[in-house]
């Protein structure tokens, strides 16, 4: 049986493990990892790194777009001092879907979608809007997904613990680490 070809934006391994494993019976997939807005450099290569052997383990074709941390800044200067979880990451979540969605339609892939609706931390209603706005801009469609749907966060963690997949503790970009500090430090401060 022919599956229909999907391709599937890739933010981080744990999630990219947890899409794969939810997606792989319905669709041939091709791993997409767009993500200008990681920072720093180092931070960038150990995920895209984990994603590529992800990608390996499952078999699953694998390609990654230019890092362009520049295009993320702009793209979100106007909602730099937003905090995380609104406009900010709505700039964000377009930017890195409208590449998809480019990407997608210079392969012919009629379809694409993105596994960050894996975490718990991410707007669904938010990321489903920009995907379906990148998607009419490259005239493909975007499949809707809510990965973390009937405990889906916590199988992600299990299955990235057994494949000893390195967990982040922050979204990716320098706004959201120096928040992780932030958080980190106050909690340090505060009595137990």
């Amino acid at each position: 049986m022919n599956k229909p070809q999907l391709l599937l934006h890739i933010c981080c391994a744990p999630d990219e493990a947890w899409g794969i494993t939810v997606l792989q019976e319905k669709y041939d997939l091709l791993c997409f990892f767009c993500n200008p807005n990681i920072a720093p450099l180092e931070e960038y290569s150990l995920r895209l790194n984990e994603a590529l052997k992800v990608a390996k383990h499952f078999n699953v074709p694998f390609e990654a777009d230019e890092y362009q941390p520049e295009s993320w800044k702009d793209a979100i200067a106007p909602y730099i001092k937003t905090p995380e979880g609104g406009e900010r990451c709505r700039a964000c979540f377009l930017l890195r879907l409208k590449r998809t969605a480019k990407f997608c339609a210079e392969k012919e892939i009629s379809e694409f979608t993105t596994v960050m609706s894996v975490s718990p931390h991410k707007n669904i209603t938010m990321l489903n809007e920009t995907g379906h706005i990148a998607a009419d801009q490259f005239s493909v469609n975007y499949l809707e997904t809510n990965l973390k749907k009937n405990d889906g966060f916590k199988k992600s963690i299990h299955l990235s613990n057994s494949l000893c997949l390195y967990r982040q503790d922050y979204c990716g970009c320098s706004l959201s680490k120096t928040e992780r500090d932030i958080r980190v430090t106050l909690r340090k401060k505060s009595p137990d």
